[in-house]
């Protein structure tokens, strides 16, 4: 049997250990939660940037329907003369094909932001994954702190 001073050595080393794991844990935690600091900026960023995308598509979208407004207000001046009729219809077809580019380019930009979003929720997962290791060592830790606690008082 070990007598009082190994008894103190093993108490020791078992302390030591105890300290460095924890030491350990903490460590992984903090980096954990930096990393997800530092993902949760990330998403901020590009949610500004989508939301100043779509200030500015909602402009073009805004100048594209007012230019419609006015090509149909040119061809019911045109519609009025017999003679405008002709330029009237073109004038259509040109404010189609642009309204069609635009809406073209809003739904490309859209489509754009939707995959960078599903992205960034992908990796936003990891860091909770990591996150419930974290956890999970740390309630390791709080029992085996707990037990040890139980185990002394008991001798």
């Amino acid at each position: 049997m070990l007598g009082e001073e190994g008894f103190v050595i093993v108490a020791q080393w078992s302390a030591a250990v105890a300290a460095g794991a924890f030491v350990l844990l903490v460590t992984g935690g903090l980096l954990a939660i930096r990393s997800l600091l530092l993902r949760l900026a990330e998403v901020q960023k590009s949610a500004v940037a989508i939301q100043r995308d779509m200030h500015q598509l909602s402009a073009e979208i805004g100048a594209v329907l007012q230019t419609t407004h006015e090509a149909v207000r040119t061809v019911q001046r045109g519609l009025d003369s017999t003679d405008g009729l002709v330029q009237a219809v073109r004038q259509v077809g040109g404010t189609i094909e642009h309204t069609t580019s635009a809406v073209e380019r809003v739904t490309s930009t859209l489509s754009g932001a939707a995959v960078k979003h599903a992205e960034r929720i992908a990796q936003n997962r990891q860091v909770d994954e990591a996150v419930q290791w974290a956890e999970l060592g740390l309630t390791a830790w709080q029992l085996w702190q707990t037990r040890r606690k139980d185990n002394s008082n008991t001798d």
